[in-house]
Formats: C-alpha cells, sequence, structure tokens
C-alpha cells in the first residue's frame, strides 16, 4: 500500500482526525468539487481548509491533471451545459450549476471558470462569468457602450482567478473597445481601435500566458490576428504566406498554433506553430490526413486537452492523438437523443469564486 493509503488508514482510525491538519488537507485535495461543498457543511474546521486560497489553488492543479470537454448544443431547446466524463464510452452528464442559463454564446474556458454571452437584441447582451462545479453565476454590469457591441474576448491572469473581459462596439465608420477588470469589477474604455476581431472566422479567440488572440482583417483585406496584452495594448501578426483553408486558433503547450482545414483537397489537417509574434513567423509544426469522407464533415471548431485535439463538425466529433497518430469517431448522445449541433470547450473543474 502507498504512502497516501497508509496515511488514510491512520487517519480514519484516529480520533484525533481533525488535529491532524496535513493528512486532511491531502486527502481533501483528492475529491472533486461536487464531494468539496457537501464536505464544507461538515464542520467550520473543514470549511475553513477548503476555503482558504492556498487550498482552492491546490485543488485546480490536482484537477489540470485530469481536463475534459464541456459540450452545449447550439440550438433553443437544450439549455444545459454537459461533460464529458470519459471519451472511451463517451459518458455524459449535465452540469447541475448551470440549468436553466442559455449558453449559445459561450466565449472561452479557463481554470473551471466559463464565460458566456447571452444576446438579449442587436443592442445589448448579458455577459457572464459562471463556475459550473460551484453553480456560482456573476453578471457582469452592463458597459457604457451600447452602440453595436460585438465580440468579446478574456484576458486570464496574472493571478490564477484574475481576468479581464475586452468588448469591442462601434460601426462601419469606427470602432472602440472596453475592458472589464475583476480586479475593480467595472468597465473602463480603451477608446478607438484601428482593428476588430472578424467575426466570420469560425474560431473563437485563445488566451496564453495573458495575451488574446483574435482574427482579424488587415488593412489590405487579407487575414490576420489581432493581439492585446494585460497592459491593453494592441497589436497585430500576419498570417502564414502560404496558402491556408479555414485557420482555427489554438493553444498548443503554451504556444499560438493554427489548426488548417485542408479537407476539401486532401482531407488533410496542418498545424502552424507561432515562432517570432514581431516578425509574424511560422512554422509547420504537424501534418496528417483526417477521416473525413463527405462536405457535411467540414470542421467547424477545434478545441485541445494536452496532446488531444477534438475537432467538431456538424455531424460528428472526432478525437485525434498526437502521440499515436490516431484519429476516434464519437457521436454523442443525451438521455437517448444524438444531439448533433453542438460545440465543445475544454474544461478543468474548480473552486475558483468567480469574482
Amino acid at each position: 500500500m502507498d504512502d497516501y493509503g497508509n496515511a488514510l488508514m491512520w487517519v480514519t482510525q484516529n480520533e484525533n482526525v481533525f488535529e491532524v491538519e496535513e493528512i486532511l488537507t491531502n486527502i481533501l485535495l483528492r475529491l472533486p468539487v461536487k464531494s468539496l461543498l457537501i464536505c464544507k457543511s461538515v464542520s467550520k474546521y473543514w470549511r475553513s481548509i477548503i476555503s482558504r486560497p492556498s487550498f482552492v489553488e491546490s485543488h485546480l492543479i490536482q484537477s489540470q491533471h485530469n481536463p475534459t470537454y464541456v459540450f452545449y448544443p447550439y440550438d433553443p431547446w437544450h439549455h444545459n451545459l454537459y461533460l464529458l466524463r470519459k471519451t472511451d464510452g463517451e459518458m455524459t452528464e449535465s452540469l447541475p450549476g448551470c440549468d436553466g442559463i442559455y449558453f449559445k454564446g459561450i466565449i472561452c474556458s479557463f481554470n473551471g471558470l466559463i464565460c458566456c454571452v447571452n444576446y438579449c437584441n442587436a443592442f445589448l447582451h448579458d455577459i457572464r462569468i459562471c463556475n459550473p462545479a460551484t453553480g456560482e453565476v456573476l453578471l457582469l454590469p452592463q458597459s457604457r457602450e451600447l452602440e453595436h457591441p460585438g465580440e468579446v474576448g478574456v484576458a486570464f491572469g496574472p493571478g490564477i482567478n484574475e481576468y479581464k473581459v475586452f468588448q469591442f462596439y462601434g460601426g462601419t465608420q469606427h470602432y472602440g473597445c472596453e475592458v472589464y477588470s475583476s480586479i475593480t469589477g467595472s468597465w473602463k474604455s480603451i477608446g478607438r481601435v484601428a482593428h476588430t476581431p472578424y467575426s466570420s472566422f469560425s474560431s473563437n479567440h485563445v488566451c496564453i500566458n495573458g495575451i488574446v488572440y483574435w482574427f482579424t482583417r488587415s488593412e489590405e483585406g487579407s487575414g490576420s490576428i489581432l493581439v492585446v496584452n494585460r497592459e491593453e495594448i494592441f497589436s497585430t501578426i500576419r498570417l502564414p504566406k502560404e496558402k491556408i483553408l479555414r485557420p482555427y486558433l489554438i493553444n498548443l503547450e503554451g504556444c499560438l498554433c493554427l489548426v488548417v482545414d485542408n479537407g476539401l483537397e486532401e482531407y488533410r489537417f496542418d498545424i502552424w506553430a507561432l515562432q517570432d509574434s514581431k516578425e509574424s513567423l511560422w512554422t509547420k509544426k504537424w501534418s496528417d490526413y483526417m477521416p473525413f469522407c463527405s462536405i457535411a464533415d467540414i470542421i467547424n471548431h477545434v478545441v485541445v486537452r494536452k496532446n488531444e485535439i477534438l475537432l467538431g463538425t456538424i455531424t460528428h466529433f472526432f478525437l485525434y492523438n498526437m502521440g499515436t497518430r490516431t484519429w476516434r469517431k464519437f457521436n454523442w448522445e443525451h438521455d437517448g437523443e444524438e444531439i448533433v449541433i453542438c460545440l465543445s470547450v475544454p474544461y478543468t473543474e474548480s473552486l475558483l469564486p468567480c469574482k
């Protein structure tokens, strides 16, 4: 029996279990969030341990070893988020903390927090930060600029639950941006910006080390990537010079990469990695064939979990293992009903507060 097992047996047989803080903490760190929420009601002592910022951060580190995916149906008839518990059997379950919230506009997921946008009309939308595991939902205050609200992106860091929400607005003549800070709890105006995210691309933004990346249009009309850092400084990166079709932004091992779908020509996908942001230097890191056999299987989103890439189409999900270069297809069903129009984001459960 390992050291953890011996310690657990000793603790369960010891009458002074509540005084053995180190061992108790090690046990609690191995529990899922659902169980920890129950444990918080056992005693004030247990609650104090679980509520400590150091415990929350340590538990997140443990959870990051077992990331999964969250699926959300892209239609008004299914309002819940669904968690993929295991991919070899495609077991899913609803996330109870998100019942009754329409997540059609999910923006991103990071450290167990999910940002979503619910559009009320063309001039107004709600932005929410939620933790599905704890059931906490934070409705951000309305921004001051309500003129044609546009794309939204989130920068996380430097703290584990610090974030900034960037919201673009404007019409055909000029564009501006506002930023919401989790530290101040309010919006501030950045003013006019030269570039805005290009919403026609299928991929949402990605955040890597506090820097946010979107697709945008350059002055010449060609595609490029819009960049904003924690200091709210904007810049752009040119796409690779080679002809690429339907690129998708991903964070692959802390590096900004493009997954390029060349399926219409050769049923192949390529991965381009950014080597130098100042010089817009890219290198092709990966290339392999896809098991797609029809136009109906054109990719509409891409997400990454460790060395696994999930490519979603309108009809199927495909999991690609970069270590073995193998594919596996699965159709997602919930309560016996096959749901074909569905998007996904990577997810790691946590105890992090939304504020």
